[in-house]
């Protein structure tokens, strides 16, 4: 629908804005029908810090996508983007384009100590729901989408399929995070689904070294950092090696620059 409705010409508002707002709703009354762990839909103090990090990081994409189409029409970039394409198409390379930089970050996020600081935010959470998906720092959301902005900046992509790309993201994260019990079976080898991303959310910083994609886990296939598949994941998640980290939003915004922590 989104990509459909962008293609034939809708504007971006309202449209994407709503399918977001109602894919959010429809996972959340899903996680009560199905969940896949009952405790999880329990709030265990965190659901203000989540909300709060899923608002602000909301808005510094909104804004990333209002920056790209307020400065594209001054510089059209190299001029190698397909733009003789049909919209979908450019949609999905953009995509592509835009998780390879998820991807690359991420991993960078579990190895360089000061990203670190900021990835482990979104490892302290005690429960995957929908919710959480957003639960990142200011900081490394700007850095998560810098490379793939930039690129599709430079080869001349137009806003239209940059901000089609952001939001299959922000859906796609409900869903990755969803307590739903649900399972992809084979197609997990093309999308980074829940089955696959709670494995990364494991309480022991040993066992969350692999399965870094966001949208495609094609990316794990092909750089060697998919972790072997060893059927469902446990709702053992969360993070022992920050002890400190604060649980409210300002002390976590706060915490990276106010602590030096290593992996």
């Amino acid at each position: 629908m989104l990509v459909v409705g962008r293609g034939a010409g809708a504007s971006y508002w309202p449209l994407t804005p709503v399918i977001l707002v109602l894919a959010a709703a429809m996972v959340a009354m899903l996680e009560r029908l199905q969940p896949y762990a009952a405790a999880w839909n329990l709030d265990a103090g965190d659901l203000r810090t989540d909300i709060l990090h899923l608002i602000g990081n909301v808005v510094v994409s909104q804004l990333s996508i209002v920056a790209f189409a307020s400065v594209r029409p001054a510089w059209a970039g190299v001029g190698i983007w397909p733009d003789a394409w049909p919209f979908w198409a450019e949609a999905l390379l953009a995509l592509a384009v835009v998780d390879l930089g998820l991807y690359a970050i991420h991993r960078a996020s579990h190895g360089l100590g000061w990203l670190w600081r900021l990835h482990a935010i979104h490892h302290s959470s005690r429960r995957v729901y929908w919710a959480n998906g957003q639960r990142r720092h200011l900081v490394h959301e700007l850095v998560e989408g810098t490379p793939g902005l930039l690129v599709l900046f430079v080869v001349g992509a137009p806003s239209a399929a940059y901000g089609t790309a952001i939001a299959i993201v922000t859906l796609h994260l409900l869903l990755q995070h969803a307590n739903i019990d649900y399972r992809l079976g084979p197609f997990r080898r093309l999308f980074s689904v829940a089955e696959l991303h709670r494995w990364h959310h494991q309480r022991r910083w040993q066992d969350v070294q692999g399965n870094y994609a966001a949208v495609f886990s094609i990316w794990d296939q092909l750089f060697g950092t998919a972790l072997p598949w060893r059927g469902d994941a446990p709702p053992d998640v969360g993070m022992d090696d920050e002890p400190d980290l604060p649980t409210t939003y300002v002390g976590q915004v706060a915490w990276p620059f106010t602590r030096r922590s290593a992996p």
